[in-house]
């Protein structure tokens, strides 16, 4: 069988705490509902989720009435999907889509398109799968509110990682970088920014540095990774304890594959 270009070790080790650490199906449910309002009548077909990791997003949409089938490279994480959505999901490389070409109406990817190493082949082989006029719906990060502190704090040290993984492309992923990356491969793009309110705290977001539980996290060495995430430790251990409402900003782009 040929290797999957696409596995990252990093999500194997995260499987056991993914949910925990982010929100779960609540947090699913909420991106589901967000993505929901641009597939269309549940009735036109089935939806196709690639990076499915452990289902929370699909759940969403099979709840809404989705037809849903899914794909991931991670083993752990897809363990978790089967338990959610039975046996609709199955592994494979996004970078090499087990599927006939034109044969897909509709496609998902969220939280996905800033961990693949190659975003344009993504997006090639997306639209080779999918049936002319197709869709593509793709969330990336959530964008913090100017009022959410932690966000910016975790944003922050986000940025910081990223100068610590020298040689390779910042987690970070932007709106324009989709739009560039999917118009390479023929899609037409529309953005559309949703207001989501969350409840989170700084003992929370502590406990997830102290698990690593971002990926990005997991390359660096000890030393390294102490140096990133200093700061925003200090900064989060000097805000008030307990809950907190935050705001955020999710973008969804809603990508139309080209007509023949």
């Amino acid at each position: 069988m040929k290797p999957m270009a696409s596995a990252r070790p990093e999500f194997d080790q995260l499987a056991e705490l993914y949910d925990e650490t982010r929100g779960g199906e609540q947090r699913g449910d909420d991106f589901a509902a967000l993505v929901a309002r641009h597939l269309g009548d549940p009735g036109a077909g089935p939806v196709f989720e690639v990076g499915v990791g452990t289902g929370v997003v699909a759940l969403g949409l099979a709840k809404r009435g989705y037809p849903i089938f899914g794909l991931d490279v991670s083993r752990p994480m897809l363990k978790r999907g089967r338990e959610r959505l039975g046996p609709v999901v199955i592994l494979g490389d996004a970078m090499d889509l087990p599927a006939a070409a034109h044969g897909i109406a509709r496609a998902v990817s969220v939280w996905v398109v800033q961990s693949v190493p190659d975003p344009i082949r993504l997006f090639a082989e997306v639209a080779r799968v999918l049936r002319p006029g197709g869709r593509y719906v793709v969330c990336t990060t959530q964008r913090s509110a100017e009022d959410d502190e932690i966000g910016h704090i975790i944003q922050r040290m986000a940025d910081a990682v990223d100068s610590c993984r020298l040689g390779k492309r910042p987690r970070s992923v932007t709106v324009d970088q989709v739009l560039e990356w999917s118009g390479l491969a023929g899609f037409r793009g529309e953005v559309h920014a949703y207001e989501r309110s969350f409840v989170s705290s700084p003992e929370l977001e502590l406990d997830a540095i102290a698990r690593r539980s971002w990926p990005a996290l997991r390359e660096l060495d000890d030393d390294a990774a102490y140096e990133a995430t200093k700061p925003a430790i200090d900064a989060l251990q000097k805000l008030p304890p307990g809950d907190t409402e935050r705001k955020g900003f999710v973008d969804v782009i809603v990508l139309e594959s080209a007509v023949a």
